[in-house]
């Protein structure tokens, strides 16, 4: 056990350290000198305080202590570039030499890895735990004495953003002496959380936990508005609002195309905005995650319209406003990504917007999280068929799911031990055997759990009490306070009003009403055979990529009623004008349909019509078949579409220009086979076109 005196002298030095860096009147939050201690004292240690409280500062200044009795360096698991880069930011104030491993400096791994034995903490993503390469190399560093797990929610299955590599952690401890120091940092751990933390990481986990009420955060929840609405609302107000037209902050949207379009009209109304998200990159293919936020973080960008990439420990003192243009996942994520805002302990808002079209994508979201152990159980089954091991694309025609649905699958697998990799082939972990009915009981809590998540967060958006307070108690805070004091609720009144007369309504109508598109072709068949280019068609076009805009709610409204509209019939007329011309094209072709056999077809024969041009019905279905929404991979796309349409008897397709037409696109699968068809047939050139883009990016 630790001395009275051997404590005293780890606070005095933390003291020290804290003065040394932050000034002599500096001082050491509620909470943060206990935590300290604990973790010098080698204790297993949770830490849960709000965003902005410190608990950094807690972990630097533990590995001083640490370095200067002669410990190795810190081993901090952190899950977001963002994150590391104001993590080394923190530590050099503390004159510690930090290092980190990412994707962004692989040419220097080589040398990072050299440096390992003469540096203070080595910062890693938790993805780099299984990479055999890195673990080799951490276990030739002697003397290591602390693990840092930051945002340490993402090790439970319960928590609002758990990441399948968090659960390598658990094996990594695993090959660590018993007495090392082990510290998780987060801020949002509910009890049921707490408690999978505990039974991964063990009952002697001492819990260190604060008030969760953030006292400079402002909350309004708008009521329900249609996309066109929010747009000119968050327009209006951050060129006329007196706060937030000259504060810096963050948007943050469900999917990557809200992302881009939000971005695309701030822009146009001459608002500094930048778009971030997984995969962001220019126009040569280069990824610019890095770049765009640097722009943000020197204010180069005053609003950043991000998905959740952009979410946790993302540090930048100034925020001054966080907007929600959709629903968040669930409460515990909205508070973590509101609590970007206000760091620099200024007053910040907090604004939530939504709409009608939330639900169904947060639902989606839910649905893809969810790890059936039937699927899992065939999987497994299908490797040990295999004894040389499959590779990803030769388990992929086994079973309708998407690449990022497998990838997900085949993550959870492996982490969690049922199978291994050599090289890029899965191989079936025969010592590790899969309990379905177990697991069948966990998914189904974890489900239900999600949509109770959901269902609270409907509640959320109606309530009519203290909104903080609502969010506290979802997080099983210990706060005594019944009030916030500061939201719209606890205020009376809304900090940014709704106006009837907004000046940017018509234009906002105007550009998600023109959200055209265009339709790209593919260069490659589902077996990763290049298709011919004499097969592929040329880049076509999409009157909206918004299903939800004014204008795409009509027509899925009308394609749900199996007839266009002549209003929708003379809009899409005119908008294929300029491109019937300057294409020569000649002719139109209907993808035929067995569910809306009329609706593709009448609109065909109405722009033949409109533009002189010849109307032919060169395709058959074959049968029904499923919906192309319902495949969820190239493979089952493409074989879907090849057993259900055929040409079919037809006046000669030789050296014809043709528009092909369809009512949505997606994967683009539909388009690619029966542009090959039709060229086949002896067309020269085929123009696609799709009424809405129904994409999921």
């Amino acid at each position: 056990m630790e001395s009275k005196g051997g404590l005293h002298l780890i606070e005095e030095r933390a003291r020290e350290i804290l003065h040394e860096t932050y000034g002599t009147d500096s001082a050491f939050r509620a909470g943060q000198l206990e935590a300290i201690t604990a973790v010098v004292k080698k204790e297993k240690t949770l830490v849960i305080q709000k965003t902005g409280w410190g608990k950094s500062i807690v972990y630097f200044i533990a590995t001083k202590i640490l370095r200067e009795q002669g410990a190795g360096p810190t081993v901090i698991i952190s899950p977001l570039l963002a994150l590391m880069h104001n993590q080394i930011e923190a530590a050099s104030r503390l004159g510690l030499n930090v290092v980190t491993i990412n994707s962004h400096n692989r040419d220097d791994w080589e040398t990072i890895y050299a440096s390992f034995h003469k540096v203070d903490a080595i910062i890693v993503s938790p993805e780099k735990l299984s990479d055999p390469t890195f673990i080799e190399r951490l276990g030739q560093v002697s003397g290591i004495e602390m693990v840092v797990i930051d945002e340490a929610h993402s090790i439970s299955d319960w928590g609002h953003d758990f990441r399948p590599d968090y659960q390598r952690i658990v094996y990594l401890l695993q090959s660590f002496p018993d007495h090392i120091a082990i510290l998780g940092t987060t801020a949002t751990a509910n009890d049921r959380v707490i408690q999978d933390i505990k039974d991964q990481l063990g009952d002697d986990l001492q819990v260190f936990r604060g008030d969760l009420i953030r006292d400079n955060i402002s909350i309004q929840v708008n009521p329900s508005q249609s996309k066109v609405e929010r747009l000119a609302f968050i327009t209006d107000a951050l060129i006329r609002h007196p706060y937030l037209s000259r504060e810096q902050g963050i948007i943050y949207c469900l999917t990557k195309k809200e992302c881009e379009s939000v971005t695309d009209f701030l822009v146009q109304h001459g608002i500094s905005a930048v778009a971030y998200y997984s995969g962001v990159q220019d126009t040569s293919g280069e990824d610019i995650s890095e770049a765009i936020l640097e722009q943000f973080h020197t204010g180069a960008a005053r609003v950043i319209v991000s998905t959740v990439k952009l979410g946790m420990g993302y540090d930048k003192a100034d925020i001054g406003f966080v907007i929600h243009f959709q629903l968040p996942q669930n409460l515990i994520a909205y508070y973590q990504q509101i609590g970007r805002a206000g760091r620099d302990g200024r007053a910040a808002l907090a604004i939530l917007l939504h709409g009608d079209e939330d639900e169904e994508i947060l639902k989606s979201f839910i649905d893809s999280a969810n790890k059936d152990p039937e699927l899992l159980q065939q999987i497994l089954t299908l490797l040990g068929q295999h004894t040389e091991g499959l590779r990803r694309n030769e388990i992929l025609p086994s079973f309708n799911l998407s690449v990022s649905k497998l990838d997900g699958v085949l993550k959870y697998l492996f982490v969690h031990n049922y199978i291994y990799k050599d090289k890029s082939r899965y191989l079936l972990n025969r010592n590790q055997p899969f309990d379905a009915v177990r697991n069948a009981h966990v998914q189904q809590q974890l489900n239900q759990t999600r949509l109770a998540e959901l269902a609270r967060l409907k509640e959320f958006v109606s309530y009519e009490g203290c909104y903080m307070k609502f969010i506290a108690e979802e997080l099983d805070a210990p706060d005594t306070k019944s009030r916030c004091g500061i939201c719209a609720h606890c205020r009376g009144r809304q900090f940014i009003t709704l106006a009837d007369d907004n000046p940017y309504l018509a234009a906002a109508r105007d550009y998600k009403n023109k959200l055209h598109g265009i339709i790209q072709p593919r260069k490659r068949w589902s077996d990763n055979k290049k298709i011919d280019e004499a097969l592929q068609y040329e880049a076509g076009w999409t009157y909206t990529v918004d299903a939800y805009s004014p204008i795409g709610r009509r027509f899925m409204l009308e394609r749900d009623n199996g007839h266009y509209s002549d209003k929708t019939m003379t809009t899409i007329s005119q908008f294929l004008g300029e491109h019937i011309t300057d294409n020569d094209i000649d002719t139109v072709v209907a993808v035929p349909s067995v569910r809306r056999p009329d609706l593709v077809p009448e609109l065909a024969r109405h722009i033949a019509a409109a533009h002189d041009i010849d109307y032919i019905e060169a395709l058959a279905r074959t049968g029904a078949g499923a919906r192309q929404q319902d495949m969820h991979n190239s493979v089952m796309q493409e074989q879907n579409v090849r057993e259900h349409l055929t040409p079919a008897d037809s006046p000669s397709l030789t050296g014809r220009r043709i528009l092909l037409l369809d009512d949505l696109v997606s994967s683009r699968w539909t388009l690619t086979v029966v542009a090959s068809l039709l060229k086949e047939a002896g067309a020269a050139k085929i123009y696609p076109f799709a009424l809405v883009n129904i994409g999921s990016d």
